[in-house]
């Protein structure tokens, strides 16, 4: 069982459809030419001494190396660490250090890391990679992806540590294929002809498994570019007639504002939201100047991405994800006592089945906090309807404690949204020395509106309790983002906010 047992399994008949566009860099791989590129770069890293159990971390932006080198390092049966190539130079030595990595595979100059890394790590850059991956293939050292055992550590993907360092989670071959199958019967099955942009980071599991993994199995396109530019998408769709794209709210809700972009948008045979929870309004303006529904999914790197959606159909409320298919994955409710929770109760949200990490590196203890008794405890906050949906309200850890009642920022989120003069919004919990903590709100006003915090404070004084509105409301040009497209909650908690 190998990842690349998605590529090398293509039917004869696709070797010549194309499997990979690079629109960047203006370059395009059949299935054939793929296998060839990740099979050459392959036993170039078998030549080089590395083999199974071997950790090869690859810090590059979404390009054809991005993906070649991921499938390549499956291939040799070694062991791929993603790291986010927004991360600095002086940063990598953690992660290096953290997962004993051999090789690190980067977009960085060398000369900008020199007394960054750990003496005993190779550095292959974008070049070497295109290089090696271009290399003779006369006589294959390897014929086939190396068999990894499916509960063996295949990848490594690090949380994005808003609270302490980052973790490692740990997943398997068997994550994969579970996850394969979760995403093509709760969400989309594809054909050889569809193309599929990819725009969100391959670098996260969005890009290289839930947009990757079901492409390769279909024999469809995945056309990739290096980040999110609303123009440069429209153009994208139009030229490679893209059927389906992925992105995060706040890409769609950019996309929407161009009347322009509108057109292209209307070609596409779906368009999926996930990793941030999606306005009403945004999904209600899709649905209105689209046609279509804008599809959205739930779930977490943990579970090797998602597990739960909803298709073709408007949200009727916020934080409304769909179901799940529950012979391959259960989802569940729990109190703190980890009592299982009737429909329409509030608890935490557990996970259980294949597609759940093996656990976090070398955290035991982490680990085990979070997985017990085979369910995995998300962190976030939600409920099952009647009809099996789940709705999501928020994370425990971003739970407000106001003089000991605890309060949900999304809630009061969801009400500042409806208000006519706010774009986005986003709710955090501050120290105060009589309540413990009180609620401050961050917001986006509208382009041309008025920024006036006592209307907004009038208009929650009749939609929200009086422990729920914000002490202080504060307006921002932009909000803080990582490279997801979400909001950084804990940058800010840095916002300087005058007396």
């Amino acid at each position: 069982m190998n990842y690349c047992d998605f590529l090398f399994g293509a039917r004869e008949e696709w070797h010549d459809h194309p499997a990979l566009i690079d629109v960047g860099a203006d370059r395009r791989y059949t299935y054939r030419e793929l296998q060839g590129a990740v099979r050459a770069l392959g036993n170039h890293l078998r030549d080089a001494g590395f083999g199974p159990g071997d950790v090869i971390t690859t810090h590059l932006y979404n390009s054809a190396e991005a993906v070649i080198a991921h499938l390549a390092i499956q291939y040799a049966g070694c062991v791929t660490c993603l790291l986010d190539p927004l991360i600095p130079p002086r940063s990598l030595s953690y992660y290096l250090l953290d997962t004993q990595t051999r090789c690190l595979m980067t977009h960085v100059r060398d000369d900008l890391l020199k007394n960054e890394l750990p003496g005993s790590v190779q550095i292959m850059d974008a070049a070497d990679i295109q290089r090696s991956s271009m290399s003779s293939q006369e006589d294959y050292a390897i014929k086939r992806p190396v068999e990894f055992d499916p509960d063996a550590l295949a990848a490594i993907f690090y949380t994005s540590g808003t609270t302490g360092r980052p973790k490692g989670v740990m997943l398997s071959p068997k994550t994969f294929y579970s996850h394969f199958k979760i995403f093509t019967r709760g969400c989309y099955t594809y054909v050889p002809e569809d193309k599929l942009l990819c725009f969100v980071p391959f670098s996260h599991g969005y890009g290289s498994k839930s947009i990757f993994i079901p492409c390769l199995h279909a024999g469809a396109t995945m056309v990739i570019m290096r980040s999110f530019q609303p123009y440069k998408v429209a153009e994208v769709i139009e030229k490679e007639k893209i059927t389906h794209i992925f992105g995060v709210p706040s890409h769609y809700q950019q996309l929407l504002r161009r009347e322009e972009l509108i057109a292209p948008l209307k070609k596409l045979k779906a368009a999926f939201s996930a990793a941030a929870l999606l306005k009403l309004e945004t999904a209600r303006s899709w649905k209105e100047q689209v046609g279509f529904c804008l599809d959205e999914g739930y779930g977490l790197i943990e579970t090797c991405t998602g597990v739960a959606f909803r298709r073709a159909k408007m949200p009727d409320r916020l934080g409304n994800v769909g179901t799940y298919p529950e012979d391959l994955v259960d989802i569940e409710i729990v109190d703190d006592d980890f009592t299982f929770l009737p429909p329409d109760e509030r608890g935490e949200i557990v996970v259980r089945g294949d597609s759940v990490m093996m656990g976090y590196l070398n955290k035991p203890r982490e680990t085990a906090r979070v997985l017990q008794n085979g369910w995995f405890r998300t962190g976030d906050m939600g409920y099952k309807t009647e009809a099996g949906d789940i709705v999501l309200t928020g994370r425990i850890k971003d739970v407000i404690n106001v003089a000991g009642i605890k309060v949900a920022p999304f809630e009061i989120e969801a009400a500042l949204n409806e208000h006519p003069t706010v774009s986005e919004s986003a709710v955090i919990g501050v120290e105060d020395e009589i309540y413990g903590e009180v609620v401050r709100a961050f917001v986006k006003a509208q382009p041309g509106a008025k920024k006036d915090e006592r209307e907004l404070v009038r208009f929650l004084q009749k939609r929200l309790m009086n422990f729920q509105v914000p002490k202080r409301i504060v307006f921002v040009d932009a909000f803080p983002r990582n490279n997801m497209g979400k909001i950084d909650k804990k940058a800010l908690r840095t916002h300087t906010v005058p007396a």
